[in-house]
């Protein structure tokens, strides 16, 4: 859950199975040997074989499948094997559906996409700004996403969780942000999305996306899992890894989560739905159009999350997508337009299904130079030292409540955050600065004085602005720390997190499949920043305190999907 900066670099080391002993079903058309034993290498290389848990790989070209295979177990405890027809759970990938359903009933002139979505629940907060529908599509709401406020509360996985509950939902107390002003991912949204098709349409979620969208289409065999009661032979069984070789059944399954989740469909009907895009039998309109039509935000700048789909373009060309994971089931859905080329990959356990996807669509296309812009990559420049001192200091990210050190080794800087590493920086000029292994720089601005005035991290087309604070920053002793101890409650989220003063520091005692999931300790340390800011491993967090300068309670910044949780002191 803590914010990176820079992507994680891991070297794997691959074990590759015997390729034959992988495969159960098998059916392939209209492609050469060597692609298909490429693409077997890929998914050996993912670890899986005749003994684990897999998935099914379709490439769809010109309206046919011209590959589908199928790997690995769709139960380990039965040892039954996937096949062509098995029938997975899409995840997220399943918000697609939700956005379609949506749209056929603005069609139908049912609503609007402009419309406020308290004229359809009307019982949801009113937090002083208006959330339309088209808000909601495009992750543009504010709302606080329920699979993370899940998270922090330690009921994710759990019999307890509430990620599909819309009174957990209605009942958070703040936004993000304004709506419309920012593009942050919430699967909330989406379940409210599902909860308005059901007050309009006047049926089940399912029951309508069943009826007017699979059964048009002649996805005959999906559906979508709103009754835990329900058995279909065919589904199969999501998995989690316990150590080396073992698996189990996760357990995860969660009736609740439709709209964000939960639609079962196997490689066959998604060709149905592929297809769809290029000759729509939902309407006389234009499907594709619709579907990937994008929304400005407030000030403009592009969101590029259409309805249920990412738009973006790799090698040169533009590409549709979304993927899936819930933890035991990882899905992912490319579509090329321009090529007519579709990669759908289904897993019946947490694995790399976005980069195999790419991976496998690599095999297909080419590289179109004219296309393509390749940055130049900066060059080391050499920099006298007082100006690299120049640059050294404390530096805050307001965005995420991280404190950066930057110190001189040599003839570069050092970049170092609590939770978030220790990497070189080496500079391109005096103020701006690169590192080896990602496409990162970080600038420093300055005055007329030449003293420093800012900094930011540039990342693709994100920005992180830092506050410069200055080179000694005072930080809490050790006896001082004791002040911060105590228990403290969120409403919002109904968790108690204790602050622990133990050897002379604090800790913060996280749920455990919170810290399980962050890859972090139960009891993870507190580390201190300036006043009242610390640093944790799920957030930047900040003490607050009340009119006799005591210590109240805090509040967790940041945690990607939820911003601004409270918790208040409690005795």
């Amino acid at each position: 859950m803590k914010k990176m900066y820079f992507p994680a670099i891991l070297l794997l080391l691959f074990c590759i199975p015997r390729i034959a002993n992988s495969v159960y079903t098998s059916k392939v058309t209209g492609i050469n040997d060597s692609i298909e034993t490429k693409i077997d290498t890929l998914i050996a290389r993912m670890g899986f074989s005749s003994e684990t848990p897999g998935g099914v790989i379709g490439i769809i070209k010109d309206g046919s499948m011209i590959f589908k295979k199928a790997y690995g177990l769709a139960d380990y405890e039965t040892k039954m094997p996937n096949t062509t027809s098995t029938l997975f759970n899409l995840a997220s990938t399943s918000k697609q559906f939700t956005a379609a359903a949506i749209l056929l009933l603005e069609k139908q002139k049912k609503l609007s996409l402009k419309d406020d979505i308290r004229k359809y629940l009307t019982d949801f907060p009113d937090y002083g700004n208006t959330i339309t529908i088209e808000h909601l599509i495009h992750h543009t709401s504010g709302i606080k996403s329920s699979d993370v406020l899940c998270l922090m509360a330690g009921t994710l996985f759990s019999e307890n969780n509430r990620e599909g509950d819309y009174d957990f939902i209605a009942g958070q107390k703040s936004l993000n942000f304004k709506p419309g002003d920012e593009y942050n991912y919430s699967n909330s949204g989406y379940v409210l999305l599902g909860k308005i098709v059901e007050k309009i349409s006047g049926m089940k979620f399912s029951k309508f996306v069943e009826e007017n969208i699979f059964t048009p289409l002649g996805m005959t065999h999906s559906y979508i899992y709103d009754n835990p009661g329900r058995i279909t032979d065919n589904s199969a069984t999501g998995h989690i890894r316990e150590g080396e070789g073992k698996y189990r059944e996760s357990g995860y399954e969660n009736s609740s989560l439709t709209g964000v989740s939960n639609v079962y469909t196997s490689i066959e009907d998604i060709l149905q739905w592929d297809n769809n895009f290029y000759n729509n039998k939902l309407g006389r309109w234009d499907f594709s159009k619709e579907m990937t039509a994008l929304t400005p935000l407030n000030n403009g700048d592009e969101c590029n999350y259409a309805f249920g789909l990412h738009i973006s373009e790799y090698k040169g060309l533009k590409t549709i997508s979304h993927g899936g994971g819930s933890g035991d089931f990882s899905t992912f859905y490319l579509q090329i337009p321009s090529e007519k080329l579709s990669v759908v990959c289904l897993f019946n356990i947490n694995a790399g299904a976005t980069s195999l996807a790419y991976k496998i669509a690599d095999l297909f296309i080419k590289e179109s130079p004219q296309n393509i812009a390749h940055p130049s990559k900066p060059e080391k420049a050499d920099i006298d030292s007082s100006l690299l001192q120049i640059c050294t200091g404390k530096y805050f990210d307001n965005a995420y409540w991280i404190e950066v050190t930057i110190t001189r080794e040599g003839d570069h800087l050092i970049f170092e955050a609590p939770y978030q590493g220790r990497f070189d920086l080496y500079p391109s000029s005096d103020t701006s600065f690169f590192v080896t292994f990602a496409d990162l720089q970080v600038v420093f601005s300055k005055n007329d004085k030449g003293e420093i005035t800012k900094g930011a991290i540039l990342q693709g087309d994100d920005k992180f602005e830092l506050t410069y604070l200055g080179k000694d920053i005072t930080h809490p002793e050790e006896e001082q720390l004791n002040q911060y101890a105590g228990n403290f409650y969120c409403e919002d989220i109904d968790v108690t997190y204790p602050v622990l003063f133990r050897d002379g520091k604090l800790f913060m005692v996280l749920p455990e499949s919170t810290a399980e999931f962050c890859h972090s300790e139960v009891e993870s340390e507190l580390i201190p920043e300036h006043d009242d800011y610390f640093a944790s491993p799920v957030s930047g967090i900040r003490f607050t305190r009340d009119t006799d300068n005591e210590i109240s309670g805090f509040i967790l910044w940041n945690v990607g999907r939820v911003r601004n949780l409270v918790f208040s002191k409690v005795e």
